[in-house]
């Protein structure tokens, strides 16, 4: 980890201590032997400059214990106040057998240093605490329906709660879903899984199974995740599930959901869409629009207008360069995610016709255009990751003029 990563996660360290009682455990020394923090010492935001200015020997979440941890029976509990508030797993039942859900989060080992972890997300990024248990809650239940073993089960929750954890080490600005994020911040998202197996490869219960699953959760099956940009039966099953888990994570409309899966059904396992889609039965969700039918029917044609203007650019540079091969294989599953999802580029007013004054048609058009622009946004962030000189700035160029006519 940089030394950006370890002041932000430090940060929050020690800002714990000033609610929480957080003390050392040993004494903590610095590469060049000077000894920082004596053993039994209160931690609290007084310690962070102390603490940051110095390359530590000793991972800090091994050097301190805090009072009210967090333990796999508050990991069941909270879990299960998820579930009955409705916020998680909403049509459900029926469907798998909850006793086993909860069984196997039972069973989650958590060591002091991984409690110490979850109880840094619990109190300084709440947020990130509760998405890891939503995604722990649907990821079981993919794995309830696919016929997992029981320790499968259990793997696959205690590597859901940890999936996030290497965004403790990111500055929650960043992550903040209106940030523009530059370049080198979005290298910092790129790196949290592996951020997040780092950790976890130096505790062999958790090694190689759990920190493999979670290193691959942001994988997809086209090869167009991160961090490594995996394809096909390179990924594990079990990543696969969470990778869906991610998707689909606070997604709670049925029609939204579907057409999301619709669109990344080259990047996602197709058995578990069904499985996830089945959850949001209707009667599930609500409908709500901002957009007039007009504007919808305008935005259509823009797209439609944007894949032509695409086949053009393509034709004009010879369409045989690697850029433009690579973005172009990108766009045609794009192309053909949206015919299979009702939107012909040859007659887009067709898929507006007739719906001008229904409100869930008209969603789930907003929707799908919303899903296409994201789409387009992902593929110039490959092209960002894979072509850093200026050989893929005209597609790029391209991308960004065609969302910004789709989202204007």
């Amino acid at each position: 980890m940089s030394e950006d990563e370890d002041s932000i996660y430090l940060k929050s360290v020690a800002s714990l201590g000033d609610t929480h009682e957080v003390v050392t455990n040993q004494d903590i020394y610095s590469e060049t032997g000077i000894k920082l923090v004596s053993c039994g010492s209160r931690i609290n935001s007084s310690f962070y400059d102390r603490l940051i200015r110095h390359k530590l020997v000793q991972n800090p979440d091994e050097c301190m214990t805090v009072e009210g941890g967090v333990s796999t029976q508050e990991l069941l509990s909270r879990a299960r106040a998820l579930f009955e508030s409705g916020s998680a797993l909403p049509g459900i039942t029926g469907l798998v057998e909850m006793d086993r859900l909860w069984a196997a989060v039972s069973k989650i080992n958590l060591n002091n240093t991984l409690s110490f972890k979850l109880t840094v997300a619990r109190e300084k990024r709440s947020k990130l605490f509760d998405h890891s248990l939503r995604i722990m809650l649907l990821s079981l239940y993919l794995g309830l329906r696919t016929g997992l073993s029981e320790s499968e089960l259990v793997a696959l929750a205690t590597a859901a709660a940890f999936h996030d954890l290497g965004e403790l080490h990111i500055d929650p600005e960043i992550l903040d879903k209106q940030h523009a994020l530059t370049p080198g911040e979005r290298r910092h998202i790129y790196a949290h899984p592996m951020t997040a197996y780092m950790i976890l490869k130096n505790f062999p219960i958790y090694h190689p199974l759990i920190s493999t699953i979670v290193l691959e959760h942001h994988e997809y099956l086209d090869g167009s995740g991160y961090p490594v940009g995996l394809s096909g039966g390179k990924i594990g099953n079990l990543s696969q599930i969470l990778a869906i888990a991610e998707v689909a994570d606070g997604i709670q409309n049925r029609k939204r959901l579907e057409i999301v899966l619709k669109l990344n059904k080259h990047k996602l396992n197709t058995n578990l869409i069904g499985l996830v889609s089945e959850l949001f039965r209707p009667g599930t969700e609500t409908s709500d629009t901002n957009r007039n039918s007009e504007d919808i029917g305008k935005t259509i044609t823009l797209l439609a207008a944007s894949f032509n203007e695409w086949d053009e650019l393509r034709q004009a540079r010879g369409g045989d360069t690697p850029v433009v091969k690579f973005a172009n294989q990108r766009i045609q599953n794009l192309r053909h995610a949206l015919f299979d999802a009702g939107f012909n580029p040859n007659e887009p007013g067709w898929l507006i016709s007739g719906i001008e004054n229904d409100a869930e048609g008209l969603l789930d058009v907003e929707a799908l255009i919303s899903e296409s622009a994201w789409q387009l946004k992902s593929i110039a962030r490959e092209l960002d990751k894979f072509w850093t000189d200026e050989s893929g700035e005209e597609v790029k160029a391209w991308i960004g003029n065609c969302i910004q006519k789709m989202v204007n």
